[in-house]
């Protein structure tokens, strides 16, 4: 059975969280991308506390893809250091799976 993934990252705002995600589907490296838009990130950088807006993106694809997603979108990211959470689907509805497969796939 093939293992599925849900890929987390986040971008400064929507205008470049879409344009990333819209190239990453169009290499067919993920089949699905989500933008929640209106999230405030709180985190150390460089020696100190930061707070800033971000919409979160999450990914669904296959784990034949991660390597080449990963490095995508560290080529395609505005941050030095762009977050990338991958966390497996442990169960996954069997229509959905064959969806995501037939969409990476064409």
């Amino acid at each position: 059975m093939k293992r599925y993934l849900v890929l987390f990252t986040t971008f400064p705002e929507r205008k470049t969280g879409q344009k990333i995600c819209k190239t990453l589907i169009n290499e067919n490296l993920t089949a699905c991308c989500q933008i929640v838009d209106g999230i405030i990130s709180f985190y150390w950088w460089k020696n100190k506390i930061e707070k800033s807006k971000e919409c979160l993106c999450i990914l669904k694809t296959e784990k034949t893809m991660l390597s080449k997603l990963k490095k995508r979108i560290k080529d395609l990211h505005p941050y030095e250091i762009p977050e990338i959470v991958v966390v497996e689907a442990e169960d996954i509805d069997k229509d959905y799976a064959h969806w995501i497969t037939s969409v990476i796939r064409k």
